[in-house]
């Protein structure tokens, strides 16, 4: 018996290596697909035509023009990859759906948002993008508030996709696309404050001018978002720099922007010349800088699956001679940013390696994250 089970098992094995173990829990009733929907909404009146061979057309009683489909779907393969059978439906697609299409055929605007893949999506730039698409949906909620099923309608959501690389973690989208949700519940106030939170940060932390905020605000937003009074612990030389000089300089994920580093390197009164966005400076290290948000190429960076993705590589001038990163695809090594304790070999102008050390070289500054930091 043990040996069949084992050859049982092998045989499923091979065939797994080949097209996967598959186990088919059919044929599937009316009665089956009245259990699998009233388990999943148990307070609802739904009714079930046979559509096909294993498929249904299904309706709730209180939305009967919303008809929905339920099939016969694949389940299981993780974290075994042995599928089997299950029945499946499209009402959470259905349902909002229909109410979206039955709210502007009585004259109601969604023209900011799109519809598709169970969710409501729009991209911002700036406050302003966003007026019309969080005035859209707060008259749309206000709409459907209290209507059957409303519940099922997803949340909308606002996708910030800025010019400069930001905290990615999708670099096929060559930005992560940070994210604010609008649901029912929540006050339209609310989702305001946290899209001016999203556009705030971005421009505070490359030190860019925003339409929509004055310099002074970006500023004192900088001042209570980055105060470094925790970690990390920066000296100079044998003494700890005054939180006062670092304060309201961007710090996220261990970088600072370009901008970052030329307000440090301006309080810390090195001849700078430029602005934030484009600037010239001589080192701690005697070497001669430049840096510019313009200074960056597209390169092809190895990706899953042995693809490859084309990404946008910011590098600065080191005395004449570009330097940047080779084969990253994180905003925080890629971007226009420094890294404040992590460095790399660049060519030395005459075939010699040296481990190079950007925030340190530059500012003359080290970075700790231990916990000795003294209490400012």
């Amino acid at each position: 018996m043990g040996k069949k089970i084992f050859a049982v098992g092998m045989v499923c094995l091979l065939a797994l290596s080949l097209v996967g173990c598959y186990e088919y829990r059919g044929p599937y009733t009316k009665a089956d697909v009245k259990e699998y929907l009233t388990r999943r909404y148990p307070d609802e009146t739904i009714y079930i035509q046979q559509k096909g061979i294993q498929t249904w057309d299904g309706w709730f009683g209180e939305l009967p023009d919303a008809v929905f489909q339920v099939w016969v779907g694949r389940g299981g393969g993780d974290p075994v990859p042995m599928f089997y059978s299950r029945l499946v439906s499209d009402e959470a697609e259905v349902i909002p759906a229909y109410y979206l299409e039955q709210y502007q055929k009585e004259g109601g605007s969604l023209d900011a948002w799109e519809w598709g893949n169970k969710i409501l999506d729009t991209q911002y730039t700036s406050i302003a993008d966003t007026i019309p698409a969080l005035e859209q949906l707060s008259a749309f909620f206000t709409w459907i508030e209290g209507k059957p099923l409303a519940q099922m309608m997803p949340k909308g959501q606002y996708k910030f996709q800025p010019e400069l690389p930001w905290r990615t973690y999708s670099p096929q989208f060559h930005s992560f696309q940070e994210m604010v949700f609008h649901g029912p519940q929540d006050k339209p106030e609310a989702v305001r404050e946290a899209l001016e939170d999203s556009v705030k940060k971005y421009y505070a932390f490359y030190c860019l001018p925003c339409d929509g905020f004055s310099q002074t605000e970006l500023e004192e937003y900088a001042m209570r978002t980055w105060p470094w009074t925790s970690k990390p612990s920066v000296r100079q030389g044998d003494n700890f720099l005054s939180s006062e000089l670092l304060e309201g300089v961007g710090l996220e994920s261990s970088v600072i922007s370009y901008g970052g580093l030329y307000t440090l390197l301006t309080r810390l009164d090195f001849d700078v010349k430029g602005t934030a966005e484009h600037f010239t400076v001589t080192g701690a290290d005697g070497h001669f800088y430049e840096f510019s948000y313009d200074f960056w190429e597209e390169r092809e960076i190895d990706w899953t699956n042995n693809q490859t993705i084309t990404l946008p590589v910011w590098y600065h001038l080191r005395d004449g001679y570009p330097v940047g990163v080779e084969g990253e695809t994180s905003w925080f090594y890629r971007g226009p940013v420094i890294n404040l304790n992590a460095g790399w070999n660049i060519d030395n102008h005459n075939g010699y390696f040296h481990f190079y050390m950007p925030f340190r070289e530059i500012t003359g500054l080290s970075v700790s994250w231990d916990s000795n930091k003294p209490v400012s």
